[in-house]
């Protein structure tokens, strides 16, 4: 696989390149698998005729090259680039032109193709980042070599064609249409975006920003377009004043695509979205607040990242660090969703977890080429960087912090930036040198964690390293100290502190016995929190009690790192739990803080023969609690979701069977289409005789690509020696038209734990196959097929071993298996070092 541009060789081209612009011709036709191009590509060359310019191009076959002017055949051209010698080029001013046929991709990513099995409609979108605009064009893709785009297209005139710019001009002439966008302003080429498609559309305006949104016709009947369309007015209304800088793209879409990889890309005026924000049934209210984040998130990035971009990927946090962080506190800032700071503090879990693996980089990270890139889409880059960036805010003020942020896009607008045009920024307008701060929190690694000590009668608190370095941090938080009265906790204080070192000093003299100390409330610092063994008691009567959601929030978390850190027996865990957790009078917390948890408490850190017992628990639970009529909606899905997840018993199950056929049924749950889908995969997976014959039934009713996907993921998830050889054979050698979106729905039905014995020989498969899969098939496919097909079916010393061995021997992986198989060995050591510590 040689699809990969390195920093040296991006540093060694901005140095010959400079004033770029694209011309692009595209015709397409309906059915077909292939394109026709012609790009033009005019660039100022100063290489003084030296060695050879390296042009990205992925493409069928080129039928022929123009450099200035002249045909051209002395290049060469390898499978992702082609070739000039620099003699062929002319000092200054260069006009390259290639005509060329060029095939859809399926990954995802490229220029994706997907025909929609519900109406046979064509769909077909640009997926680029980071390194992929040279499936569609020939061109200098890298972030530093910022260009200008002008279009042309033509294809069957019933498609709708959308582009980073609106049309200038439109002709239709029999079956076919040819449109001429405006030349785009310059921006980097993994944003340029080509949607093209029979897409249904809705339309609005966010003052005067023309608004659009699109899906697929098969799906707009889900479409809340409303919703969406006030999230994005409420984003547009508080961040063009708070950047000081009106939006500079003229007009914004949003595109709901299918089979796209990841949540949504930023493409300048025309964001990609994944169709799972599309909702085909009612969801919780987490689930709306994340999809408006996305919202948001990809709306920063037309000022952070696409305004003003990064010079090379190793800067990838001073665009999703700032996306991240900013989408929240802008969200905190409105009225629709004005609790999302709340919800930050449960995607900081990521940043912890991430941060706590051999894997962990620096916020500033490296990239040494566009591979090692991808790995830097990760909980550090976006999660971490986010929560250090929130704590900066803390630190020097939310207006110094903003005022920052107008001085950063007045003085790079159009621009590419590093590290240090952002620390000079915050430095000048905060009047604190940032840079000593950026050395401790930007340039190292690890969470520091942070305890209440309660000792000859002082109260302090106490700040320990990561594992893997001594290094104490700065943090800058809040701590509260909650009493317990008459069986209520209440608030006796509440304190901005400044964490220095091992030691902080909080009351020197304290007498408290019932109280419960907060650190970190309402989630200012970067750092695990723990709380003191003495408060445990207190929360098992009282933590229902506190009022402020936030602290309680708060409580969870810590609760949940000291599980995972073996501070805190899972056990103890799930009897809070099952007894305060269901006081939690707030949906949100009770679902992220507490059931999700408990859940991955029972499948990973208590003893095998213990699980099923608490399995039932919950099952039982869930079923009595679903069964109140007086419930509210959210609730009820909660309790649906909880159920199914539980149900592992002939009883459990054959209940799951009469609410599929309504023969039984929970107040305010109807059984729609995703909720058949699930109930019908956990029956496969259990061996139900009946789950081919229902599956069959079930995709003539559901006749989507979703419905092919779920039958798929429902069939392969049954006990079946033969089916599972079968798919394992697909997953390494697809079908024709086979999509990665369709292999990875698949994967995610081989693996059920209880199937261990099944499962067990694909060990050996797995690490046999593994190396071939990630040098040969793209990046998203590997990474689906690393993660869900390593054999995780219970922690297991041998397992771990064999990791590691595996590890050791090939000293030469591809860096994202590496990475993904380091992670798969860490995660291990943590729940097997918690099964040790509390196996009795």
């Amino acid at each position: 696989m040689d699809n990969i541009l390195t920093q040296q060789e991006a540093m060694l081209r901005s140095g010959q390149i400079s004033e770029v612009d694209y011309t692009l011709k595209l015709k397409l036709e309906k059915g077909s698998q292939e394109y026709e191009g012609e790009t033009t590509v005019r660039f100022v060359y100063s290489g003084g005729k030296k060695g050879k310019l390296k042009v990205d191009f992925v493409s069928k076959k080129i039928e022929i090259l123009w450099l200035n002017g002249k045909e051209e055949t002395n290049y060469e051209k390898k499978e992702s680039a082609l070739f000039l010698s620099g003699e062929l080029l002319a000092e200054g001013k260069n006009e390259l032109k290639i005509k060329y046929k060029n095939a859809f991709d399926h990954s995802g990513s490229g220029f994706h193709k997907f025909t929609d099995p519900a109406d046979k409609a064509e769909y077909m979108h640009t997926d680029f980042e980071p390194f992929e605009a040279h499936r569609l064009f020939p061109s200098f893709d890298q972030p530093d070599l910022k260009a200008t785009y002008e279009l042309e297209i033509t294809g069957p005139s019933e498609w709708t064609y959308i582009h980073n710019t609106v049309p200038k001009s439109e002709e239709t002439k029999g079956n076919y249409k040819n449109i001429k966008f405006n030349k785009t302003k310059k921006f980097s080429t993994y944003l340029f975006s080509l949607i093209v498609g029979p897409y249904a559309v809705w339309e609005d305006k966010a003052g005067e920003i023309p608004l659009r949104i699109f899906c697929r016709k098969s799906l707009s009947k889900y479409m809340d377009a409303e919703n969406l369309f006030a999230i994005t007015k409420e984003a547009f209304g508080f961040l063009q004043g708070y950047f000081g800088v009106p939006y500079p793209y003229g007009k914004y879409d949003q595109i709901f695509v299918p089979e796209f990889n990841m949540g949504a890309m930023e493409n300048v005026g025309a964001v990609t979205f994944s169709e799972s924000y599309i909702f085909r049934g009612p969801r919780i209210y987490s689930e709306y607040l994340n999809r408006a984040n996305t919202v948001y998130h990809e709306m920063v990035h037309m000022w952070f990242g696409n305004l003003v971009t990064m010079k090379w990927w190793n800067d990838l946090w001073l665009n999703e660090s700032f996306a991240d962080y900013l989408s929240y506190y802008s969200m905190s800032n409105g009225k629709i969703f004005p609790d999302a700071l709340e919800h930050f503090y449960v995607r900081e879990e990521w940043a912890y977890r991430e941060d706590q693996l051999s894997t962990t980089h620096p916020i500033a990270g490296k990239a040494e080429n566009t591979l090692e890139a991808i790995s830097n889409f990760d909980g550090i880059s976006y999660s971490k960087g986010a929560s250090v960036l929130r704590q900066l805010m803390y630190y020097v003020g939310e207006e110094k912090f903003r005022d920052a942020m107008r001085l950063y896009f007045k003085r790079h607008a159009e621009k590419n930036t590093v590290l240090n045009d952002f620390l000079s920024c915050m430095s000048e307008t905060s009047g604190i040198d940032i840079r000593g701060w950026s050395k401790e929190w930007l340039e190292t690694t690890g969470v520091n964690t942070l305890s209440p000590v309660r000792q000859n009668g002082r109260l302090f608190l106490h700040q320990g390293p990561s594992a893997t370095n001594g290094l104490l941090r700065t943090h800058a938080l809040q701590a509260s100290l909650f009493r317990e009265k008459n069986g209520i906790l209440e608030e006796v204080w509440k304190k901005r502190i400044l964490v220095k070192g091992k030691e902080t000093l909080l009351e020197e003299n304290y007498s408290g016995e019932a109280d419960l100390l907060l650190l970190n409330t309402e989630d200012f610092a970067y750092a695990k929190t723990y709380l003191s063994k003495e408060s445990l008691p207190i929360l098992k009567r009282s933590l229902h009690t506190l009022k402020d959601r936030f602290s309680r929030r708060v409580v969870w978390g810590s609760l949940w790192q000291m599980v995972r850190d073996a501070e805190l027996a899972p056990k103890e865990f799930l009897e809070l739990a099952l007894d305060q957790g269901l006081k939690e009078t707030d949906l949100s917390v009770r679902n992220s803080h507490i059931l999700t948890k408990a859940l991955t408490v029972i499948d990973n850190y208590i003893p095998e023969a213990e699980k099923r017992n608490w399995s039932d628990k919950l099952n039982s639970i869930a079923k009595e609690k679903s069964l109140l009529a007086q419930n509210p909606e959210q609730e009820q899905i909660l309790w649906f979701r909880i159920l199914e997840n539980t149900s592992k018993s002939p009883e459990q199950l054959s209940y799951l069977k009469e609410l599929l056929d309504q023969k039984k049924s929970i107040p305010g749950i109807t059984m729609d289409q995703e909720r058949r889908w699930v109930i019908l995969s956990r029956l496969s997976a259990y061996g139900d005789p009946e789950s081919s014959k229902r599956i069959e039934e079930e995709v003539t009713k559901d006749n989507t690509d979703l419905g092919a996907k779920k039958a798929f993921l429902a069939q392969i998830s049954f006990p079946d020696a033969k089916t599972k050889k079968e798919s394992w054979e697909r997953f390494l050698k697809p079908k024709e038209g086979d999509s990665t979106d369709f292999l990875r729905y698949g994967m995610r039905g081989f693996q059920w734990n209880h199937q261990k014995n099944l499962l067990v020989s694909y060990t050996d498969s797995y690490f046999n196959s593994v190396i071939s899969v990630y040098e040969t098939r793209d990046p998203h496919f590997a990474s689906a097929f690393g993660h869900m097909m390593f054999p995780s079916f219970e922690p297991d010393p041998n397992l771990l071993k064999r990791t590691q061995e595996f590890l050791d021997q090939n000293k030469k992986l591809p860096e994202l298996l590496k990475k993904d198989l380091q992670q798969q060995r860490d995660d291990m050591q943590r729940t097997l070092k918690v099964l040790e510590k509390y196996k009795n």
